[in-house]
């Protein structure tokens, strides 16, 4: 899956002031949830009712303010009356599960990427098609018909989706070495490899040591490895934590990544990077805090990451510069191609989280319409940046004094996670002039950008044969692959590892995914082992 469009930093992940915000026209007047102006009373007689409604959602790090003068101008604009319950994260999944099992649940939940499935076979919530044709039509402009085919469920329509962005990691690379070596950015595995070898051998900082690495990391290996697996067309996740790698769909086919012969050739590469000694020898047991420290000292030329540990966590909380004053970051673009020409990165699936409405709710239309309010443009900004003229001033410059303090409070912005519009978190982004997140844009836009390799079973719930054999399955997978680069065991015994990965519960787990799959997706794949 390729996506060009750039993306915006994410809600819970910005550690910095507010720079820009969007310039949409704000109506004077209040405007109804489905975005056009309210009519004024008739001196209150024909005032419509004030609908209550109800919500729960995860904290995501902010606090709910019942005097929040923003909270009171959005209920203003919509003609509700808002009760708002914020679980704090790590506590979400259990307090709600207690509500759930009541079956006595708010108007409106918002919970994590696929989670309302096992809620919706419950009969808690309502199927919102109709409602959302009808009365939703900023939701469906605002977001994507990909988005809203994903997150149908036994073809109903239970939630509303928000858009998350797919493209998370960015592989990097020391430029200021490149160009002390007189090096081109590696376009390829072969120059990459070269690459390493010269940062390792080289002595690419000049300091008249043999203290570098090409290869490290500053988090886990698995996203280190990461643009090696994607120039073989593939993506493994998250190895070794509890969930068996990826699977790839293709001629009607699923194939498990951990045992197809692209990732094989994957293992190939990095064992000859291994032997080359151009790889940290600590990268499978160093801490991420550690690798970080590392890093920020100038030992190793590349890393793969989350988009934010290069200019954020080295530049700005490790203060990398004034450690190595010509250390420069680069992302690897267009990305590190292999035999075939294929490159790419793990897609991280493009929702973040869905909102759901109880099916026991007394007044859906109001519902929707209320939601479709926060999909306007008007409704998008004053969720996130408060009341113009009060809590910021423009697309050119930051928060008020006032809009600061509550900013950094976290109580400005609660209902910013309830509708996405990542057309205008780019747009923002964009026109920011801040220099640190003109810096950021640089590597969120390169993540973003390269080809993304989704899990073909993205979205389909955890089957018994995951929960029972999953974490075995992980934990083999794991120890396989670091005694195959490091040549604990030889490549020899690929069949043999190959053949016990599906005696450990491989097998099982896929045929059940695969049944799943064809049962919620109307669909008619078949295994590929």
């Amino acid at each position: 899956m390729k996506q060009k469009k750039k993306t915006g930093i994410i809600a819970s992940l910005c550690t910095i002031s507010m720079t820009a915000v969007v310039a949409a026209a704000c109506s004077e007047s209040p405007a109804s949830p489905g975005g056009t102006t309210n009519p004024s009373p008739n001196n209150g007689t024909n005032a419509p009712a004030v609908v209550p409604l109800s919500l729960v959602q995860p904290d995501g790090g902010r606090v709910w303010k019942e005097d929040n003068p923003v909270t009171k101008e959005i209920e203003k604009r919509t003609n509700t009356k808002l009760t708002v319950n914020m679980i704090p994260n790590g506590d979400f999944a259990n307090k709600y599960n207690v509500l759930a099992a009541s079956g006595d649940i708010p108007d409106i939940v918002r919970s994590n990427g696929f989670d309302f499935q096992k809620y919706a076979d419950q009969g808690l919530y309502l199927d919102i098609t109709r409602y959302v044709d009808q009365f939703g039509p900023n939701l469906k402009k605002a977001l994507k018909p990909e988005l809203w085919e994903l997150t149908k469920y036994k073809g109903k329509q239970f939630v509303i989706p928000f858009e998350n962005v797919a493209g998370k990691e960015v592989p990097v690379i020391r430029k200021d070495w490149l160009d002390a070596l007189n090096l081109k950015m590696p376009t390829n595995l072969d120059e990459f490899e070269a690459v390493l070898k010269a940062f390792t051998f080289n002595d690419p900082d000049k300091n008249g040591k043999n203290d570098t690495y090409g290869f490290g990391t500053t988090s886990r290996y698995d996203e280190t490895i990461m643009p090696i697996m994607g120039a073989y067309g593939i993506a493994t996740g998250q190895i070794g934590q509890g969930a068996p790698m990826m699977s790839y769909l293709k001629d009607n086919k699923i194939y498990p990544v951990a045992i197809s012969p692209e990732y094989k050739a994957a293992i190939e590469y990095l064992k000859r990077l291994w032997d080359a000694k151009v790889v940290d020898p600590e990268l499978f047991t160093i801490k991420p805090d550690q690798a970080q420290q590392k890093a920020a000292q100038g030992k190793i030329g590349y890393f793969t990451a989350w988009w934010s540990v290069a200019p954020q966590i080295l530049t700005q909380q490790l203060k990398m510069k004034e450690l190595v004053p010509n250390a420069k970051w680069d992302p690897i673009f267009p990305g590190l191609k292999g035999p075939d020409g294929k490159s790419g990165m793990q897609s991280y699936g493009n929702i973040g989280s869905t909102v759901a409405i109880s099916a026991k709710t007394k007044n859906p239309e109001a519902v929707v319409k209320f939601l479709d309010y926060l999909a306007t443009d008007e409704g998008w900004e004053l969720t996130r940046y408060g009341i113009k003229g009060t809590h910021y001033t423009s697309i050119t410059e930051p928060r008020t004094p006032e809009g600061q303090k509550a900013f950094d409070e976290k109580w400005l912005d609660p209902l910013s996670q309830i509708v996405s519009r990542q057309d205008l978190v780019d747009k923002v982004n964009a026109a920011s002039k801040d220099p640190v997140q003109v810096e950021n844009n640089r590597f969120i836009d390169a993540a973003a950008s390269y080809t993304l390799y989704r899990d073909a079973f993205y979205g389909i719930p955890l089957t018994e044969e995951q929960k029972t054999y999953g974490a075995d399955v992980s934990k083999y997978e794991e120890e396989m692959l670091i005694k195959f680069i490091t040549g604990a065991e030889p490549l020899s015994k690929w069949d043999e590892y190959v053949e016990t990965w599906k005696r450990k519960g491989g097998k099982p787990i896929l045929e059940a995914k695969i049944k799943t799959y064809n049962e919620l997706k109307t669909a008619n794949v078949t295994s590929g082992l």
